[in-house]
């Protein structure tokens, strides 16, 4: 078998058990290089790297005072370098294959919750790379979810700067039908791939908090 990510094959001695357990598509050298954490202090609500411990970092402060937050955010992988060249094989340099790879980095309960919602991308976008890279992962991973959220937002957000995701338009919407309007008394949980100032995840949530759900959480592939 040959390791998705560094295209290595993949040596594993054959035996009973190996023979019929389903092979992971990562050798173990990629594994630990994108399971590194860097050491530091971490933002006690989005794990963002800060100088020094904080309860809350400047971007958590500014999104409590502008946007409902959620209950929690979890985080599956730290930013590092080699997750940086992870994530932009797999969005900019369209190897789809590498949803695989991500796949395997989700450790979360997903049956806590009722519904799990994919930060969607714009028409433009999934015509230019073909495919949603947050919901593909899901799919990946076995993880039912829910399209309930749309977006006309054009530009990426690596291409804007701090100030303009912090204070850009709400670009989601919800779509219509009974999807949207069955979150009423549920625990549900957005999903993204990249948390960066976290705007994004909350102007998805200020559209689904109008449809009372019980709890929202978020889960963010990784943190940059």
């Amino acid at each position: 078998m040959i390791c998705l990510y560094c295209h290595s094959r993949i040596r594993e001695e054959a035996d009973l058990i190996t023979m019929f357990k389903r092979r992971k598509p990562l050798c173990m050298p990629c594994r630990k290089k994108l399971s590194l954490w860097r050491s530091g202090g971490r933002c006690g609500f989005c794990h963002r790297l800060v100088d020094r411990e904080e309860d809350t970092c400047p971007d958590c402060r500014f999104l409590a005072g502008n946007y409902r937050r959620p209950g929690k955010i979890m985080c599956m992988m730290d930013y590092t370098g080699e997750v940086k060249m992870l994530f932009h094989r797999y969005k900019f340099t369209k190897d789809a294959a590498l949803s695989e790879v991500i796949a395997m980095f989700l450790k979360c309960r997903f049956g806590e919750y009722d519904m799990s919602i994919p930060i969607p991308v714009s028409a433009a976008r999934m015509e230019e790379r073909g495919y949603n890279q947050t919901s593909m992962v899901l799919r990946a991973a076995k993880v039912p979810y829910r399209d309930i959220l749309a977006t006309d937002k054009a530009a990426r957000q690596s291409e804007l700067g701090k100030r303009a995701r912090l204070t850009a338009p709400n670009p989601f919407y919800l779509k219509e039908g009974r999807a949207a309007s069955s979150l009423a008394g549920k625990r549900v949980l957005v999903v993204d791939d990249i948390y960066t100032t976290g705007i994004t995840v909350h102007q998805a949530l200020e559209k689904i908090y109008t449809m009372k759900p019980d709890a929202a959480d978020v889960l963010t592939f990784s943190k940059a």
